[in-house]
């Protein structure tokens, strides 16, 4: 078994929450540090205590063959399960439902027109009320995007009123 320290874990999510930039990340892996011990059990509690942890992303490649959906909108709703890896998205639903949602979403995004029900796979067993799971799944996905966007337009705004305003030496 490989352990790694808080601090480790920390400076990782700090990484991810800041999709990249280094700098940020030393800045903030104390704040994440201190979440993490805050919200271990809740994190824990919500992962059953199974570090086993299953992704949606074997859903996806189960799903999207099965149904006929282009590799791209495949790809693309990776793309949305890895977003949501930053939102408690993950946390709040099974990886098959979250599978789902990425596909519906992807599928909405691109304008596919496929006319299948992911519900009737022959591959991956659903739960029963899963639709309504995977609706509110995808309005959680859409919330995260639409909060990401309202923080990104903050930053820029304030990166315009910083330069514009004048600067006295």
């Amino acid at each position: 078994e490989n352990k790694r320290s808080l601090k480790d874990i920390g400076y990782a999510c700090a990484y991810v929450a800041v999709k990249g930039r280094a700098k940020e990340a030393a800045g903030s892996h104390d704040t994440w540090q201190r979440l993490l011990q805050r919200l271990e059990i809740v994190v824990l509690e919500n992962c059953c205590f199974d570090m086993d942890v299953t992704h949606p992303y074997g859903f996806i490649d189960t799903l999207a063959p099965e149904f006929g959906v282009p590799v791209y909108v495949a790809k693309s709703a990776t793309a949305h399960v890895n977003d949501c890896l930053r939102s408690p998205v993950c946390l709040l639903y099974r990886p098959e439902v979250i599978a789902v949602a990425a596909l519906y979403l992807a599928i909405s995004v691109h304008g596919c027109d496929i006319k299948v029900n992911l519900f009737d796979s022959c591959k991956v067993s659903l739960p029963s009320g899963a639709e309504r799971e995977t609706e509110a799944c995808v309005m959680d996905m859409l919330d995260f995007y639409r909060r990401e966007a309202e923080v990104e337009k903050e930053a820029m705004m304030r990166q315009q009123k910083a330069q514009q305003s004048p600067q006295f030496s």
